[in-house]
């Protein structure tokens, strides 16, 4: 049986320029109709928090869940294909297409685990190629709607190594068995899954990497590319 080659990519900073999330508060607030004057601040502070790491996730997702439980869903599905078309699908390069692509022309199985909810997440991966997504899934009523409530627990740092690690587990497959794994991130907050990786013998790539990750990076040896200019 052949062993399974796993490629991890975070999303914002790492395959984005942009934070989808961010992004995606400010396009709801222009388009919706609602006045979003209070939430737009709210988020521009979860960022700044998020830069000099004093982020609180949990107040983060109750935050962008709640969110979404003020809309119709359909009508959020129409506002997100608009978003996408007109803010994140033209900000993909061409280079992160190719990487990603060249991973799966060479055997691996593509995750994407990011902090940014799976409304949004979800179909920026589809666009990449990207199978398999984990991220906080907002959990919707029986009627369909967005409840406010999310399932499961968050994927942010140390968690992100939980959600890998039942990813594989709901494969049949544990680390320690995978013929090669390899991460890709901008952030230093994704320590916790890249000692992980390490662990297990993989291999990090610092991808548009932040200040602290490129230094860290330069004293471990690790591989550093650049999908676009920031």
């Amino acid at each position: 049986m052949q062993k399974m080659k796993l490629a991890v990519f975070d999303l914002d900073g790492t395959l984005l320029s942009v934070d989808a999330g961010v992004q995606w508060i400010e396009y709801l607030a222009k388009h919706s109709g609602v006045d979003m004057r209070a939430e737009v601040i709210q988020c521009h502070r979860f960022l700044a928090d998020y830069r000099v790491g004093n982020f609180d996730v949990e107040a983060f997702m109750a935050y962008h869940m709640t969110i979404l439980s003020r809309f119709p869903r359909q009508f959020l599905l129409w506002i997100r294909e608009n978003f996408l078309n007109e803010i994140i699908f033209p900000k993909i390069t061409s280079s992160a297409l190719g990487l990603v692509s060249a991973m799966k022309a060479d055997g691996y199985t593509l995750v994407m685990a990011t902090g940014t909810q799976r409304f949004i997440s979800e179909p920026i991966a589809e666009r990449f190629g990207i199978e398999h997504v984990l991220a906080t899934t907002p959990l919707l009523t029986p009627e369909g709607e967005f409840s406010g409530q999310h399932l499961g627990d968050y994927c942010y740092g140390a968690s992100k190594i939980d959600r890998l690690s039942d990813f594989l587990t709901s494969k049949g497959e544990q680390v320690e068995n995978l013929e090669h794994l390899v991460f890709y991130t901008d952030s230093i907050t994704d320590l916790p899954l890249i000692q992980f990786v390490e662990k297990f013998n993989g291999h990090v790539v610092a991808t548009n990497p932040d200040p602290r990750l490129k230094e860290l990076a330069e004293k471990r040896g690790w591989s550093v590319i650049e999908l676009f200019a920031r």
